[in-house]
């Protein structure tokens, strides 16, 4: 649900060292091997009900995870990582008293030759799995699993790519 954000600044950070990488040889140790831990962060955005999709949410997180990137002087990078997140679900129009609470586990990585775009100019791969839980005031409960993956071939171009979502209402 929020992975994106989190996507998006990882991949900025490889932007930066893919950048860097140019102008260094293919041998030699990482040009960048960082780890960042964070918790409690604060975030909102709006989705849709997935049990009625005509139903818009805010949702307000707090997440808690690890990104772990790492560049090699070649440019392929490897990115991780795992955020926990707890939920609040106020359905539109909001009024400030949560409609439903839960929480959200989210992994993603990606490996390969990836610009500062994460798109891939090169051989790679990237994967990313989400599973919520949710139960709303009237004991109603929502899951579901999000799973997608994308192979790229040695140029960059997508091979295999698929995204799939279960979801259990009720």
């Amino acid at each position: 649900m929020h992975r994106a954000k989190y996507v998006l600044l990882v991949l900025a950070v490889v932007g930066l060292g893919l950048l860097s990488a140019a102008s260094v040889s293919a041998a030699g140790p990482p040009i960048i091997n960082e780890t960042q831990h964070f918790a409690d962060q604060p975030d909102m955005f709006t989705d849709v009900n997935p049990c009625d999709p005509g139903q818009e949410v805010e949702i307000t997180s707090r997440d808690t995870g690890v990104i772990h990137l790492l560049v090699l002087p070649d440019g392929t990078a490897h990115v991780t990582g795992t955020i926990r997140s707890t939920v609040s679900i106020d359905v539109l129009p909001t009024d400030d008293v949560p409609d439903a609470t839960g929480r959200v586990v989210t992994w993603f990585g990606q490996n390969g030759k990836i610009d500062e775009n994460g798109d891939a100019f090169g051989r790679g791969v990237a994967t990313f799995t989400s599973t919520v839980h949710v139960t709303f005031a009237d004991g109603t409960r929502i899951s579901f699993h999000q799973v997608g993956h994308v192979l790229y071939d040695e140029n960059g171009i997508v091979k295999i790519e698929f995204e799939k979502m279960t979801t259990h209402c009720g």
